[in-house]
């Protein structure tokens, strides 16, 4: 996660920093296009992503309720950033960089260089896709989940700042001395309880995916909304929350390749919800998130075909947070050296 004071995002000798590439970006909602096309196909960008706002924003990774017993611990890679997340015997919560950053391998395998999280049958490092809660009964001495995640003594893990609202856990792992990112969150309800999960993968781009969410639910092609009571809010960079009338969705986007991403949905609803009103709610919210992801995809295609020009942003959630992104782009950070010193 230390940054090189040479590094560079080139691709194809297009400077991905210069911030005149995303000026068409930029204009206003109708006349602006999406970010370039490298935005949504380079595995040059998605470095760049990790370094200007995986390493530096607060991201969602998740609900209490899914570590809810002591020792329960929650695997998240942020970039390429592999940490987790405990509950701890006493209830509190530890935020931790995992013990096997790459696998424990010598090197990093080529597969693991594509951009594409790799299946790695071993562990889940900042190159290959994380698996779900570890429950804490499992974590035993000499596991080989204890070894690849927490190692002999977890208290000398490097750390990882955390915050909670309502249920959700937020992480962030900037390395820079005396900065705040600030901390964008929902408006919540402290009376919903999480009622079920699940993981899927469209295969889009995962800003492509955000977009999609708050679209879909808006309208009517999904049942969605004012008229429905249905409402849609994307919290930068990777939270989308839908909110119905008797439910509330909630969406982390997670960047598994360029042209795919996995969507961790949650389903939370008040703790009087009926079985029958339970299964309605669900089925409405997954006819949702089906329409997302295939319009989501439609949307990756036809950005992947466009090779003459940009496409035109129609998405008003889109646009927004286009500006939010060139705008990270835009910014400098203190970078830091972690090679040493030599004669040459």
């Amino acid at each position: 996660m230390l940054t090189h004071p040479d590094t560079v995002f080139i691709d194809e000798g297009v400077d991905l920093l210069d911030t005149q590439l995303y000026a068409s970006s930029r204009m206003s909602l109708g006349l602006a296009t999406t970010l370039p096309r490298r935005a949504y196909t380079s595995e040059v960008f998605q470095r760049l992503e990790n370094e200007k706002i995986w390493t530096r924003d607060w991201v969602c990774i998740g609900a209490l309720p899914e570590i809810a017993n002591p020792y329960d611990l929650l695997p998240y890679t942020i970039g390429q950033h592999a940490i987790h997340v405990q509950r701890l015997e006493d209830g509190a919560l530890v935020g931790r960089f995992n013990k096997a950053q790459h696998g424990g391998c010598r090197a990093i395998p080529a597969q693991c260089r594509t951009g594409k999280k790799t299946r790695c049958s071993y562990t889940s490092c900042g190159f290959s896709r994380d698996r779900d809660v570890i429950h804490g009964e499992t974590l035993m001495e000499m596991s080989p989940q204890m070894g690849q995640y927490l190692g002999a003594v977890p208290e000398r893990l490097l750390s990882v700042k955390l915050r909670t609202h309502g249920p959700l856990i937020f992480a962030n792992v900037d390395p820079t001395l005396g900065v705040e990112r600030g901390f964008e969150a929902p408006d919540w309800d402290e009376n919903l309880v999480r009622l079920e999960g699940r993981w899927v993968e469209p295969g889009a781009n995962w800003k492509l995916a955000g977009a999609a969410i708050v679209d879909a639910a808006r309208s009517h092609e999904a049942g969605g909304g004012a008229l429905n009571h249905a409402s849609a809010e994307w919290c930068f960079p990777n939270l989308v929350v839908v909110r119905l009338r008797q439910a509330v969705l909630t969406a982390v986007l997670q960047p598994t390749a360029m042209d795919q991403a996995l969507w961790r949905l949650s389903l939370f609803g008040p703790p009087h919800l009926s079985r029958s009103e339970h299964e309605a709610a669900r089925d409405a919210l997954l006819r949702l998130v089906e329409i997302a992801g295939r319009n989501a995809a439609t949307r990756q295609s036809e950005i992947e075909l466009s090779l003459a020009a940009d496409v035109t942003e129609r998405s008003l959630a889109g646009w927004r947070f286009n500006q939010a992104l060139v705008g990270r782009i835009a910014e400098h950070h203190v970078a830091y050296w972690n090679a040493p010193l030599m004669r040459a």
